[in-house]
């Protein structure tokens, strides 16, 4: 099995206590977040090799934030401290049906300004994969950081996966956003989207945007629909589609993010490359089906990293 490099924001979730708007919360509760961090987490989790790729603010929330992925297993050597930028963070309120109401505080943000200099130690190997959003992707630098890391892992004939992860309220400009994710979005082997989300990137709906999306390297692209599960295209036009899992959902915080870490976790285990993925050798109905599981597991519990599970658990409480 090879080893999953994520790269992008780590970030403190500032998580209300009880639920209302940001403006009426009184208390927060810290907690570590960041998607394509909650990504690499709920890979290791189920036992694939992590390590995360970022920048954080030379403080305390940077240090509790490398000290939580360090205490879940996930390789710390690739982020480093910035003494001219901060820690990222993020405010979030809860819904009575657990929906989330966020506020960000990352203009200054160290994830936003690491360079290609701060990974050049990082090399691929085939069967590793390379995993990144869209947050991170606010500046040149991080975009040419990206870029940089992107064909090294294709040179090596790592896979290479996205998620859009669309946060508007963090861009001034949302078609400078949608030509950002375009052009990410072309590098990509695999991609996982929300149906709303494809919409605004192709202004297209249903089937035309799905096909919109196969445009570049992708081969095969998720999309997700909340509690209402998750479909999967091929490429070459095979389907597949899980209905998702009736549970009683507290907060939606990381459910995506489980999702594609469990996806991914089960391509590294069957030792995925770029040029197999559409051999017909993987399980794919399967394989979304244990995904969606394991979204839904973690919307059963507060927070994303401490409410995500194993394969155990997983399989034990969601039916």
């Amino acid at each position: 099995m090879g080893k999953l490099y994520c790269i992008g924001e780590l970030l403190i979730d500032f998580q209300s206590v009880g639920t209302g708007s940001i403006k009426d919360t009184a208390q927060f509760v810290k907690k570590a977040g960041g998607a394509p961090a909650n990504v690499c987490v709920q890979a290791v989790k189920l036992g694939a090799e992590a390590a995360y790729l970022t920048k954080v603010g030379n403080d305390g929330f940077g240090d509790f934030l490398i000290e939580t992925l360090k205490k879940e297993g996930v390789d710390t050597r690739y982020i480093s401290k910035d003494p001219a930028h901060d820690t990222s963070l993020a405010f979030v309120s809860f819904t009575e049906d657990g929906e989330r109401e966020f506020s960000f505080f990352r203009k200054a943000a160290a994830d936003l300004y690491f360079t290609t200099g701060d990974f050049k130690d990082v090399e691929f190997s085939a069967g590793d994969v390379l995993e990144y959003g869209s947050v991170a992707l606010k500046t040149f630098v991080a975009r040419t950081t990206h870029k940089y890391l992107i064909d090294k892992a294709r040179e090596a004939g790592a896979l290479v996966c996205f998620d859009p992860n669309l946060r508007f309220n963090l861009w001034e400009d949302a078609g400078e956003l949608k030509n950002t994710v375009k052009e990410f979005a072309a590098y990509a082997d695999v991609i996982k989207v929300g149906e709303e989300e494809l919409e605004f990137i192709t202004g297209l709906k249903g089937g035309d945007a799905v096909k919109a999306m196969f445009t570049g390297n992708l081969k095969v692209l998720l999309v997700t629909n909340g509690g209402e599960g998750a479909k999967l295209y091929l490429a070459d036009n095979r389907y597949a589609e899980c209905q998702g899992f009736k549970v009683k959902t507290v907060d939606t915080t990381g459910a995506g993010d489980s999702f594609f870490g469990a996806f991914i976790a089960c391509l590294m285990e069957n030792n995925a490359t770029s040029s197999e993925l559409l051999t017909g050798r993987f399980a794919y109905k399967h394989m979304l089906g244990f995904a969606c599981k394991c979204g839904a597991y973690t919307t059963m519990h507060f927070g994303a990293i401490s409410a995500m599970g194993n394969k155990e658990n997983v399989e034990k409480v969601v039916k």
